[in-house]
């Protein structure tokens, strides 16, 4: 079949509609081509048609809707004889050929009032006779007296019919609410809120309104979530619990200097803890001088439980047992000296070249492979005498003799030779050059050389700030400011050191022929203490909140500047406290996690609900609610408490999470912690630069107004966030994406204020809150500078929110 026709059988007559009349919007909304009585004014379904066959797809309450005996939970075709049922209201499916009828009947629907039947009515009985009465005069009539009577058990009935009407209503007047928490059961749930709450099995039943669920279990981070219970009859709320962090302890055995690190982050040294961990997979690493490293996939369950992870460390050596006739060698490997035999030593797994030097005595070598923490012992090492010696001396001395490429020690040395052999004697020193001399010795012969090594120099330059710092070379004070100074091209240290600084050190070589400059700049102490503060934290949430540092600077703009508002007065401020923001704006995964109803308006785009999207459809009240939670999830001091049903900032500022003030959120993204402030998120000229942030483009034509011409920034509404480029300080989207509430109330500042205003809270009161940033929906030019203010109360599809924290 292919659907060409569509009737709709209703008490108000028949209509016929074609295929091009689809999609057919079905709901109580005043938008909906076919309304059905029910509860609230939205879409339940929509009716459209997908290669010549209808279905239908529910909408925002399509639960509510059944289709035969079935909730609508997903897509579903049509089919000959459906019966769809909303709140008693029944659609008959008829499908024939190419048509599609449906007939609406009312008559049990829960929303439509039938007319009462009168009894008897139709009957055809004779009409009643109503017989005249006589006429009395005034003057037959007699006063009586009618004697009172008592009615106690008549009031006892009304009073008990009364109790009973007043329980039904409030019964049918209620909402059957269940509780679904995972993991369950709870320990404790209560339901603040509200005056009429009754248990019914294990649902409860609550009047319209709001409320507030807490839930608590063992293990799990204790649970406030906002309930709105509106006019649906019964729904059930999911509550999700999260559990605590697991607590960690790393020793090693043996208890030697090791380093732990998790997740890749080095921690400290062994033993460490008890180290907070988020339930889950983490990558434990230990690592020890002389010891196989270590690498572990822990699960940590959470709940609170602490664990104990003893890490057995296995030895990455092997101990090596040398011995040689005659005894009293000397054991070399390279250029170290490892002893003299017999010798038990530890080698390091893999393979060593050893060299064993006795005077009057051919050298032995040899390669020795050693398996970690597997002990062995060499063979007796037979020295041969040697009837031929070399003796090598050097200028200067000190220089280290190699023979044949094996290092034998430092000049003067005195080498035991084999007759008749070509040797190659090398001699070298760090700053010096090297030298190689061929040497053939007779039986019984003694030799001596002398090599004169040549210095080599190179020249160095080295610029120390603060001027009047000293510059130390090897130990020694070699001025001060800047010097030059030609050194032996070896390994030098070198220091500048000022009192209420920290030292500067490190080693450099001079390299002949190539001068070098060295630009030191001595850190003060206050400086070398900011940088060990972490720039950066992260909530439980897992949001990152960048660290900003105090300064003062001017809110507003001037009145020369092209867009500029009347509420963009000039005020000069200092922030003198540190404070902490958040890098990306509150996004709907997050928000759920508080408020697992919430919408942020799917149906208008369905990027707007994206889960790393952005927020929206927030009211300020919502925005400072989410920081409250989050605080409480921390065990932090909640920022905001309700008074006179408003929520209002306690001050002093607490610990906990909150709003940036208008003040902050200026400093942090129009300023970035800088001297100067840009016009636009992206410099101080229009057009945006292309990817420099989501705003009202090519693509959201269909959604908004006004766009910016030739600008496609490839999202029509929101976009997920940090999708664009941060500022300097790491922060993204402080234009573009959502507009974002702030703590202030609105105000228009009074112009002419000289005197900067330290740390402002904005005014104590008002009725506005302050809106600050662009959006998704903005492409004009007072819309899009960072100066921009905008104020409001209720939730927008272009207002978000970030967070907030005071430095304490």
């Amino acid at each position: 079949m292919t659907l060409e026709t569509v009737i709709i059988d209703t008490a108000a007559g028949v209509q016929r509609l074609g295929t091009e009349s689809l999609p057919i919007r079905i709901g109580t909304g005043t938008d909906c081509e076919l309304r059905l009585p029910g509860p609230g004014s939205s879409v339940v379904a929509t009716l459209d048609q997908l290669d010549g066959k209808a279905f239908l797809q529910p909408g925002v309450r399509g639960g509510d809707m059944q289709i035969n005996g079935e909730p609508l939970l997903g897509t579903r075709s049509l089919r000959d004889a459906d019966v769809i049922l909303y709140y008693g209201t029944r659609l008959l499916v008829s499908v024939t050929d190419s048509t599609l009828t449906l007939a609406v009947k009312l008559e049990d629907s829960a929303y439509v009032t039938q007319p009462p039947s009168a009894p008897g009515a139709g009957s055809g009985g004779a009409e009643e006779t109503i017989a005249p009465s006589a006429f009395r005069r005034a003057a037959e009539v007699r006063p009586a007296t009618v004697a009172q009577k008592r009615y106690t058990w008549q009031t006892a009935v009304a009073v008990g019919v009364a109790l009973l009407v007043g329980i039904s209503y409030l019964l049918f007047s209620s909402r059957s609410i269940q509780f679904d928490v995972y993991p369950g059961p709870p320990d404790r749930l209560e339901v603040s809120g509200g005056w009429f709450q009754l248990p019914l099995a294990d649902r409860l039943l609550l009047r319209e309104g709001s409320y507030t669920v807490h839930v608590e279990k063992e293990g799990y981070y204790d649970v406030n979530q906002s309930l709105d219970v509106d006019e649906s009859p019964s729904r059930t709320v999911t509550i999700e619990m999260r559990k605590l962090p697991g607590q960690l302890q790393v020793t090693t055995d043996p208890d030697v200097d090791a380093m732990v690190t998790v997740n890749r982050t080095m921690l400290g040294r062994a033993p460490y803890g008890p180290l907070e961990l988020e339930p889950g997979t983490h990558l434990v690493t230990v690592r020890a001088d002389n010891y196989l490293p270590f690498d572990y996939e822990l699960t940590v369950p959470g709940l609170g439980i602490f664990q104990l992870l003893d890490v057995q460390l296995v030895p990455a050596w092997a101990d090596v047992s040398i011995s040689s006739e005659p005894a009293g060698a000397v054991v070399l490997r390279g250029e170290e000296t490892l002893g003299e035999t017999p010798l038990s030593i530890r080698l390091n797994e893999g393979s060593h070249d050893l060299t064993v030097v006795k005077e009057g005595f051919s050298a032995w070598e040899g390669v020795v492979d050693a398996v970690a923490n597997v002990a062995q012992e060499l063979p007796l090492i037979r020295l041969t005498p040697a009837n031929a010696q070399l003796q090598v001396n050097s200028i200067p001395l000190g220089a280290n003799v190699s023979v044949d490429g094996r290092y034998r020690g430092q000049s003067p040395i005195k080498l035991a030779l084999s007759p008749d052999v070509d040797y190659e004697i090398g001699l070298s020193k760090a700053g010096y050059g090297s030298t190689v001399r061929s040497v053939r010795l007779q039986a019984a012969a003694t030799q001596a050389i002398t090599v004169d090594l040549t210095a080599r120099a190179g020249e160095v330059t080295i610029n120390a700030l603060p001027q009047d710092a000293v510059i130390y070379l090897n130990g020694q004070p070699r001025g001060s400011g800047s010097v030059t100074l030609q050194l032996p091209s070896a390994p030098q240290q070198l220091e500048v050191r000022k009192d209420g600084y920290e030292t500067f050190s490190r080693s450099i070589t001079p390299r002949p022929g190539y001068p070098q400059t060295i630009q030191v700049r001595l850190l003060s102490d206050e400086e070398v203490r900011m940088r060990s503060i972490a720039t950066t934290v992260s909530t439980s949430q897992g949001q990152v909140m960048r660290r900003v540092e105090p300064g003062s600077f001017s809110m507003g703009a001037s009145r020369s500047q092209q867009g500029r508002r009347a509420n963009e007065v000039i005020v000069p401020v200092t922030l003198t406290k540190p404070f902490y923001i958040g890098t990306k704006e509150v996004t709907n995964s997050e928000f759920l996690r508080f408020r697992n109803t919430h919408d942020s308006g799917g149906d208008i785009h369905a990027s707007l609900a994206g889960n790393n999207n952005p927020v929206t459809n927030v009211s300020w009240a919502d925005a400072v609610e989410y920081c409250n939670w989050l605080s409480r999830q921390e065990g932090l001091t909640p920022v905001y408490e309700k008074r006179f049903e408003k929520w209002e900032v306690v001050t002093p500022l607490p610990d906990g999470y909150r709003l940036p003030t208008e003040a902050e959120w200026t400093w942090a993204i129009r300023y970035q912690a800088r001297s100067e402030a840009s016009v636009f998120p992206w410099g101080n000229r229009l057009p945006p630069r292309r990817d420099s942030g989501n705003y009202a483009d090519q693509a959201a034509r269909e959604l908004v107004p006004t766009v910016l011409p030739g600008f496609n920034d490839g999202f029509a509404s929101t976009a997920p966030v940090g999708s664009f480029p941060a500022n300097a300080l790491g922060i993204y989207d402080g234009g573009g994406n959502v507009a974002e509430w702030v703590q202030d109330y609105y105000a228009v500042p009074t112009p002419g204020q000289t005197t900067a205003s330290e740390d402002p809270l904005g005014p104590k009161r008002g009725a506005q809150r302050v809106i600050r940033g662009s959006s998704w929906r903005h492409a004009g030019i007072t819309e899009l500078r960072l100066s921009y203010r905008d104020f409001g109360t209720a939730g927008r599809v272009d207002v978000g929110f970030r967070l907030a924290r005071s430095a304490l």
